[in-house]
């Protein structure tokens, strides 16, 4: 896939036992030639502590795709549950 060219068309393939991983912390860092995600978890046990799971490492230009991708997700869920809640 060409990261320059968003309507370029791709098959996802997604596996039947595809793992979910719950996260509740996450970091970001950003330089001129990366951009790195950490995903977490705090620990429940002792305080202020995080554990890092994941570490994802994007382009600059597929971070700034993937920012206006979720801009337009979450502005999107945003106005479902505004009509979900006008509708009851």
């Amino acid at each position: 896939m060409n990261p320059a060219d968003p309507s370029q068309q791709v098959q996802i393939q997604t596996p039947a036992d595809l793992e979910y991983h719950y996260r509740d912390f996450f970091t970001v860092f950003a330089g001129p030639d990366d951009v790195v995600l950490e995903f977490g978890n705090v620990n429940r046990s002792t305080q202020g502590q995080v554990r890092v799971s994941n570490r994802i490492v994007l382009t600059p230009a597929n971070a700034l795709r993937l920012r206006e991708i979720l801009d337009r997700t979450i502005l999107e869920m945003q106005r479902r549950l505004q009509q979900a809640g006008a509708g009851q």
